[in-house]
């Protein structure tokens, strides 16, 4: 599970997420926003998120979730300014943002590559808290797939539970 804040960047993260998507505590605050991953060009785009795909729809309800976070946090000069900033760098992002779309990004679909287990697919879904602009992302496989089996190896050689408590083992 990772918490993100009404920007789309990542504040705090479980033992498991760290173990499936790559320690986020290796990148800067501004590395670890999400909707800049997914519009930026360059080394700090969505290649440093090991996210293959997730469909076509993840673009536009980036975009959506962000317009409502921007009407909920009016004043908000951070999300201003990374409103501004996409909308300077991105064409696609300034296409989906002169759209008008309004809505919160609630679910979709992965594949994540993780350099050990090679493709693991996942459902994603987007938890909000009422009220605030906190956002629980949770990644969930279907029990007993391959891809729930990939997930229980790396819990087993990286020590981490099924809840995703307790640290990493050091690599051998």
């Amino acid at each position: 599970m990772g918490v993100f804040c009404a920007d789309w960047t990542l504040r705090s993260w479980t033992p498991a997420w760290a173990v499936l998507l790559g320690d986020p505590s290796a990148r800067t605050c501004a590395e670890r926003n999400l909707v800049r991953a997914v519009f930026a060009v360059g080394p700090r785009g969505l290649a440093s998120w090991p996210v293959l795909q997730d469909g076509d729809a993840r673009n536009p309800a980036l975009v959506a979730d962000l317009r409502t976070a921007l009407v909920n946090y009016p004043r908000d000069r951070g999300l201003a300014d990374l409103i501004d900033e996409l909308r300077s760098t991105s064409a696609e992002f300034t296409r989906l943002w002169g759209e008008g779309a309004v809505g919160p990004h609630v679910s979709a679909r992965k594949t994540i590559v993780h350099p050990r287990v090679g493709e693991v697919t996942c459902d994603c879904d987007v938890l909000t808290v009422p009220g605030c602009g906190v956002r629980l992302v949770v990644h969930t496989v279907a029990a007993g797939s391959a891809d729930a089996e990939k997930l229980d190896f790396l819990r087993v050689t990286n020590c981490v539970s099924a809840d995703g408590s307790s640290a990493r083992a050091p690599h051998r």
